[in-house]
């Protein structure tokens, strides 16, 4: 796949064997943007694109409307995170208005059979692997974020782990149980760190409790365990992507639109928060920083 990348040096000397952080890659025609980075963290935006390419047919199946201001949510908190931790993380980006591919979906409902919405989803997909490979030998561990808006009627952050509100709805023990554990996608921290897997979801330290200290209110969290219906709770790139045998994890970030992604004010003061939020997660619930270290084994 990379001899499909348009590769942008900005600063670098042409023909190094590795892109330092602030090189762009591009897949064929831009449509799939990456951000090499140099912290355990990659962010992932696959509904913010625009771009409407006449040669690529509109999708016929499933969700086709775009997430409105998630690419800018996510390069603002690629800015946050920088300044602080001192490092950026690792960002892919699908220009790809959703009407023409939803780089969320399994390669047949994402493209449903276009040759060049296939190839700009494999090179989505592509560019996160190489992302999390490159922070799991860099850091011992890769946390991913795709980063996803939603419009329902309860206006909270909603934490996709894999699990649906019904899983939620579970008590502690069913919850910290193998079987669910095993579909979660922190199983990582379950099985490296030993923290309980109810913990994680809406313990003191969970990314929703670090949140809505933030002044954010999140689900699930302390403030709601247990989220109500409508709710998303992750969909195929953070199924594919987080696997605990791989040094995986993370989640889907669902940001309602007023007073979070609506204006640029809005976006960076929860980027802010995320990045905040983020720094104690990571001491916390991985062990290593966010900026440097390597997570034990």
């Amino acid at each position: 796949m990379k001899s499909l990348w348009i590769i942008l040096f900005l600063g670098a000397a042409a023909g190094a064997a590795e892109p330092p952080p602030h090189d762009i890659l591009f897949g064929s025609r831009r449509f799939i943007e990456y951000q090499p980075g140099a912290l355990p963290l990659v962010i992932a935006a696959p509904h913010g694109g625009r771009e409407k390419p006449a040669d690529i047919p509109d999708r016929t199946q499933g969700v086709v409307d775009m997430d409105a201001n998630t690419q800018e949510l996510a390069r603002a908190v690629v800015e946050a995170v920088q300044a602080a931790a001192g490092g950026r993380p690792h960002l892919v980006v699908c220009h790809l208005h959703r009407s023409k591919l939803d780089a969320n979906r399994d390669l047949s409902e994402a493209a449903q059979g276009n040759a060049l919405a296939s190839q700009a989803w494999h090179e989505h997909h592509g560019f996160i692997d190489e992302a999390c490979r490159k922070a799991v030998k860099d850091h011992g561990v890769a946390f991913l974020i795709d980063m996803h808006g939603h419009g329902h009627p309860d206006p909270r952050v909603e934490l996709g782990y894999l699990l649906n509100a019904a899983d939620l709805a579970q008590d502690g023990q069913v919850l910290n149980s193998p079987a669910v554990v095993q579909k979660s996608s922190l199983r990582l921290m379950v099985e490296k760190r030993g923290i309980p897997h109810m913990e994680l979801l809406s313990g003191p330290f969970s990314l929703g409790a670090l949140l809505e200290h933030e002044g954010f209110p999140a689900t699930p969290s302390p403030g709601k365990p247990v989220p109500g219906t409508p709710f998303f709770r992750g969909g195929y790139t953070i199924f594919r992507h987080c696997k605990a045998e791989a040094g995986v994890t993370g989640l889907q970030i669902e940001a309602y639109r007023p007073r979070l992604r609506d204006t640029a004010a809005s976006r960076q003061r929860f980027a802010e928060a995320l990045a905040a939020s983020l720094k104690t997660y990571f001491v916390r619930n991985l062990g290593t920083t966010l900026g440097v270290g390597r997570a034990p084994k």
